[in-house]
């Protein structure tokens, strides 16, 4: 009667052992991943680095400014931000179309009681294929609730262009940057506008914005 009972307990018994076993090389496989991912990682080596000074801004409102500053790795445009105690809490990109170009403005605004918006002016640059043109775009960064972990960028539309074609006639077109709560839902959106013409975005949250000019947007919406 007791063989039974006896003979269950033992199975479990190896069953677990083997479970056990089973667990820890899994366990070691995936750490065994992730180090031949950090070992695999190849991070990009630039020729020629420059930056600009440290600007100082309470993008959290604690008396505690944090800094950020723009840089040029050959030829790319960044842009790094730092919490209070000099750590770097985001980095991001900026695509340039050509020579010159550079971030010049920033500006912080609030959108809601929860979300603030960084915006950046940014010229992409000129190109002299044919024509000469230059243009500014806009981006926007949200954060929510102060919190610099939140922060996100959306390339947003073109805020100004210059051109000369190969008749030497030039132009130029300035666009107007305004935020006002359209829909009376307590959240600025922001309007780019230029004689009759507008273009309104609207912020959904969480980094995500709506326009009607995006059609991939409106398909999402």
């Amino acid at each position: 009667m007791l063989r039974a009972p006896a003979i269950v307990l033992l199975f479990l018994f190896f069953l677990r052992c083997s479970w056990g076993q089973d667990e820890r090389l899994f366990r070691e496989l995936l750490l065994h991943n992730e180090k031949e991912k950090l070992n695999n990682k190849v991070e990009t080596l630039y020729r020629i680095k420059a930056r600009s000074n440290r600007h100082f801004l309470d993008l959290t409102a604690d008396d505690r400014p944090e800094s950020l500053f723009t840089a040029k790795r050959d030829g790319e445009d960044w842009l790094q931000i730092y919490d209070h105690l000099g750590k770097e809490v985001y980095r991001t990109s900026l695509q340039a179309s050509g020579p010159w170009s550079r971030l010049y403005k920033i500006q912080v605004r609030r959108l809601n009681k929860d979300t603030k918006v960084l915006l950046l002016y940014f010229y992409e640059g000129v190109t002299r294929y044919l024509e000469f043109q230059g243009t500014t775009r806009l981006y926007f960064i949200t954060y929510e609730k102060n919190k610099l972990d939140t922060l996100k960028l959306y390339k947003g539309p073109l805020l100004w262009d210059e051109n000369r074609d190969f008749k030497d006639h030039y132009h130029q077109r300035k666009y107007e940057v305004s935020l006002y709560d359209l829909d009376g839902d307590n959240t600025r959106e922001v309007s780019v506008s230029y004689g009759r013409m507008n273009r309104v975005y609207k912020y959904l949250g969480d980094g995500v914005w709506f326009n009607f000019d995006d059609r991939k947007t409106l398909l999402n919406f």
